[in-house]
């Protein structure tokens, strides 16, 4: 086997490792976060090359004459599965039981999704995130008229206010839905976009197909914190397997290299 095969298949292994281990790390800091959503890898084989007559077999019995280059990570992508549901004192406080997600708008008024529900409303009435994004609300009174009081929302999102013993009813929360959770990507502060082309599908007050909203609860994260901590030994352990044999690869290239000085 030529050395150079052995320095790379270890370096991609430490490579692809690091990314394991950054991804996982991710996962465990946010494992408070309302609403986040963990990220998942998947590793595969690298190709075959195949073994040249002068090469060095592996043993004598050896058949197979090709060894793989080592591993990669093939994809990162976002697990959507629901998070457990905890209750809050915020009447502003939203949850999703389902496969919807609520929309936010930027001051470009650009479109996001997100599944954190910790909303709160603005000194001049509007519905907004922590970031201080826009909630999409079909109103039925401009937000910034909307009576001061308790509020409750519905299963399907309608908002009902009460102030001075009346109840009024002043928008509904609008979610969406995308074609294909894997045409989202992520933005960063538990945002998501959709891949450029495909179509958000926006509910009706009929939304059952988007799931239920439950006020006064938080979506908490999707994020398992012992199947993290086991992923994270695990890799560490095989991380520093492959330093040390990319370390062995080395001190064996250098002897080899005196050899033929």
């Amino acid at each position: 086997m030529n050395m150079n095969h052995l320095l790379t298949i270890n370096k991609s292994g430490i490579n692809g490792l690091q990314k394991k281990l950054d991804i996982t790390a991710a996962n465990i800091a946010n494992v408070n976060t309302v609403g986040y959503k963990k990220n998942d890898t998947t590793f595969t084989e690298l190709l075959h090359n195949a073994n040249t007559p002068d090469e060095v077999r592996i043993a004598n019995a050896a058949t197979n004459q090709s060894v793989n280059r080592g591993v990669a990570v093939s994809n990162q992508s976002v697990n959507f599965i629901q998070g457990s549901l905890s209750s809050t004192t915020s009447s502003w406080d939203m949850a999703i039981d389902g496969e919807g997600f609520f929309g936010v708008r930027d001051a470009n008024n650009q479109l996001y999704l997100t599944r954190a529900g910790n909303f709160q409303r603005d000194a001049q009435g509007y519905l907004r995130t922590n970031e201080g994004l826009q909630v999409e609300v079909e109103e039925t009174i401009p937000q910034n008229q909307w009576p001061n009081g308790d509020a409750s929302v519905s299963a399907n999102g309608v908002i009902i206010i009460q102030s001075n013993g009346q109840s009024v009813t002043v928008g509904r929360v609008i979610l969406y839905k995308p074609e294909n959770n894997e045409n989202l990507r992520s933005v960063g502060n538990n945002l998501y976009q959709a891949v450029d082309g495909q179509e958000l599908i926006q509910s009706t007050n009929q939304q059952e197909a988007f799931g239920r909203i439950h006020n006064y609860q938080l979506e908490n994260a999707n994020v398992n914190l012992a199947d993290s901590m086991t992923d994270l030994i695990v890799s560490q352990r095989a991380y520093s397997i492959n330093l040390k044999a990319l370390e062995t690869s080395d001190e064996m290239s250098s002897v080899i290299n005196r050899f033929t000085e």
